[in-house]
């Protein structure tokens, strides 16, 4: 048989977007794995409506003035509030702007670094389809959002480069396969990676792919990385958004790879992907963005690694749910700071001196937290409780007051 759309967009997507799942929200401090096997679970403190290990109520005094912006959106509402939140806050502030979009969408944010604007993609267009049914908006505080383009890939980020040049993944569905038997086949779909003008939404195709997706993995030395999926191939390529000139440099690896992030140092690429023989073990490779060298660094059953390059040096990821966040190869040392669940990586600061991250449950909103990149001291990110949170960035948006 054939797959329906909505089946088709579950099976190419799910395996490359984090989507935080939404219910009751679950105490986030658990006991956590040390070192020498388990020991006693944190003292416990409340930030906000929140309940998190103790640690999170006195973080480095630093962090008071470093703030971040979340998106909150409640389940089944037509409306997503921006807030500014102080690291280590008892509350976030209140709402600056409100986005409207189809009832539950999914939203994702990025901020333009070193300003108050936060770029977010929503899902707008109502349709059976939702593969490239969401917008871009531009939002600020006091303002209403503007709508910059449509045609955005469901719950994908906006790429904003350390320069403010903003890109996105989009997409025109291409027909619907005809039925080949008993076999699965997927729609074969026109997708764009496009720079959008900041000011005016106007947009520009820098690279054009046909296949199942063209995600933007990141920017790397003026270059785009963009992780292409197609029916008989799935690849890595660089791509120049002035010229559009694109260079393979993975040209052949398994179509599931996710959880991209850039290790600038190193000039490499770290990802989470499926074992090339064994479709139950998942890895961890690092792919050198100038050799095109693959080094694997880790392997597991878990499909909750979620690694991401640290600043400085060295991996943070979740060898499983039970564990929690670790750090390996950097100089602070940290482990589970909120216990069992996966802990996904969703910002850096520009100076690199904070790492934005969600801890992640089944049945359970996300709960927003920072880490010190160098001593590895943990701040609450305070949040609208019973929400789902995107966290968009480190921002200069004053946190006001209520």
């Amino acid at each position: 048989m054939r797959l329906s759309s909505s089946a088709r967009f579950l099976l190419t997507r799910s395996c490359l977007n984090r989507v935080a799942i939404p219910g009751a929200l679950a105490i986030a401090a658990t006991a956590v794995l040390a070192d020498a096997g388990e020991s006693p679970a944190p003292a416990i403190a409340r930030v906000g409506r929140l309940l998190v290990p103790a640690a999170l109520a006195a973080p480095n005094p630093s962090a008071a003035s470093t703030r971040v912006a979340i998106l909150a959106t409640y389940p089944g509402a037509a409306l997503t509030t921006l807030h500014i939140a102080s690291l280590g806050g008892a509350k976030a502030g209140p709402a600056l702007a409100t986005l409207r979009h189809l009832s539950d969408a999914v939203v994702r944010a990025r901020v333009v670094p070193r300003t108050p604007i936060v770029l977010a993609t929503a899902d707008t267009s109502p349709s059976r389809d939702r593969s490239f049914n969401a917008s871009l908006f531009r939002i600020e505080p006091h303002a209403a959002p503007v709508a910059l383009c449509d045609g955005v890939v469901h719950a994908s980020r906006p790429l904003v480069t350390a320069g403010g040049r903003v890109f996105v993944s989009r997409g025109v569905a291409g027909p619907e396969p005809p039925p080949d038997g008993d076999l699965a086949r997927l729609r074969v779909d026109a997708l764009t990676i496009d720079e959008v003008d900041l000011a005016t939404g106007a947009t520009r195709a820098v690279h054009r792919h046909t296949g199942y997706l063209a995600f933007l993995a990141g920017a790397w030395d003026d270059e785009l990385v963009v992780y292409r999926v197609a029916p008989r191939s799935a690849d890595i390529v660089l791509v120049n958004p002035d010229t559009g000139a694109t260079r393979v440099i993975a040209p052949s690896i398994p179509p599931f790879a996710r959880d991209f992030s850039i290790d600038a140092a190193a000039g490499a690429l770290v990802y989470q992907g499926r074992h090339e023989v064994d479709p139950g073990t998942w890895v961890i490779e690092r792919l050198d963005l100038k050799t095109g060298k693959r080094t694997r660094i880790e392997t597991s059953a878990s499909n909750g690694l979620a690694p991401h390059a640290w600043p400085g040096g060295g991996l943070a990821y979740t060898p499983d749910r039970r564990t929690g966040l670790v750090l390996v190869g950097a100089r602070a040392a940290l482990r589970g700071p909120l216990g069992a669940g996966v802990d996904a990586v969703q910002a850096v600061s520009p100076d690199a001196a904070w790492v934005a991250a969600l801890h992640t449950n089944p049945s359970a909103f996300p709960v927003p937290f920072a880490i010190h990149a160098e001593s590895g001291e943990v701040a609450a990110i305070p949040a609208p409780s019973g929400a789902r949170i995107a966290v968009a960035g480190f921002t200069t948006a004053k946190e006001e007051p209520r």
